[in-house]
C-alpha cells in the first residue's frame, strides 16, 4: 500500500511538473502566473523580469494576476483593431502576443517609442504595458471596460518600468502635466498623442495620495472616456 502511495505521489509530481513547464516555454520565477512561450532562456528571462516589474508596480494598487497569463512570442507583425502594433492582448485566452525584439528591430520604418528610438529598455516597457492589460482584465469590476481606462494604467505602468533618467527625459521632452479635475482621459486623445496621453496618466496616477478610489472608476469605466474627478 505504501508502494502504491509513493508511485501515485510521483506521477503527481510528474504532471506538477508539466504543468509548470508550457509546450514551448516555462514559468517565471518570480511570476510563476506568467507562462512564457519562447524557447531562448534570455529572451524568456528578459520578459520575466519585465513583467515581474509590471506586475510589482500594479501591486501598490492592489492589483495582481488571479490567473495565468500566457505570453507568446511572434515574429510576425501583430493586427491589433485594424492597426499593426507591436503587442496585444486576448482577454478571451488571457494571451499576450508579442512581436519579438529583432521582428520589432527589422521593421522597414525605424520603430519608435514616445518620440524615442525603440531600444530593449522600450521593450521591456512593451511587456509590461500588455502585461498591465491582463492583470486589469483580472480586477475587473464588470465585464469590460473602455480602452481609455485599460490604456491609463497600460501606459502608466509602461513609463513607470523605465529607467528613471530615461522617463525623466521623455516626461521633459513631451512637456505636458497630470491630468486635472474636470478633463476627460479619451481614447480620441491617446490615439492622437500616444506619449503625452502616457505621461498625463504616470503623473495623474502617480499624484494620488488616496489611488484606490480613481482605480475603483477605471475599473468600472464602460465608456470612451474617463471624466477625472
Amino acid at each position: 500500500m505504501r508502494h502504491r502511495s509513493i508511485l501515485l505521489a510521483g506521477i503527481l509530481l510528474l504532471f506538477w511538473h508539466a504543468e509548470l513547464r508550457a509546450a514551448d516555454g516555462e514559468r517565471c520565477p518570480q511570476q510563476p502566473q506568467v507562462v512564457v512561450l519562447v524557447a531562448d532562456p534570455a529572451v524568456r528571462r528578459e520578459i520575466c523580469s519585465a513583467a515581474d516589474q509590471a506586475i510589482a508596480f500594479l501591486t501598490k494598487f492592489a492589483l495582481s494576476p488571479q490567473r495565468d497569463i500566457v505570453l507568446e512570442i511572434t515574429n510576425q507583425q501583430i493586427d491589433s483593431h485594424g492597426y499593426s502594433a507591436f503587442g496585444s492582448y486576448d482577454s478571451r485566452s488571457d494571451r499576450i502576443q508579442l512581436m519579438s525584439y529583432a521582428a520589432i528591430m527589422a521593421l522597414s520604418a525605424a520603430p519608435t517609442m514616445y518620440g524615442e528610438p525603440f531600444d530593449r529598455v522600450h521593450y521591456a516597457g512593451a511587456i509590461a504595458h500588455e502585461t498591465t492589460h491582463a492583470v486589469v482584465q483580472h480586477n475587473l469590476a464588470v465585464k469590460l471596460i473602455g480602452t481609455s481606462a485599460q490604456e491609463y494604467l497600460a501606459h502608466a505602468t509602461q513609463l513607470a518600468v523605465l529607467p528613471a533618467q530615461r522617463r525623466q527625459a521623455i516626461i521633459a521632452e513631451l512637456g505636458v502635466g497630470a491630468w486635472e479635475s474636470g478633463d476627460l482621459i479619451s481614447d480620441a486623445y491617446m490615439a492622437m498623442e500616444p506619449g503625452k496621453f502616457a505621461v498625463k496618466s504616470y503623473l495623474h496616477l502617480l499624484s494620488l495620495k488616496d489611488p484606490q478610489p480613481f482605480i475603483q472608476i477605471l475599473l468600472n469605466s464602460k465608456w470612451f472616456y474617463v471624466s477625472v474627478p
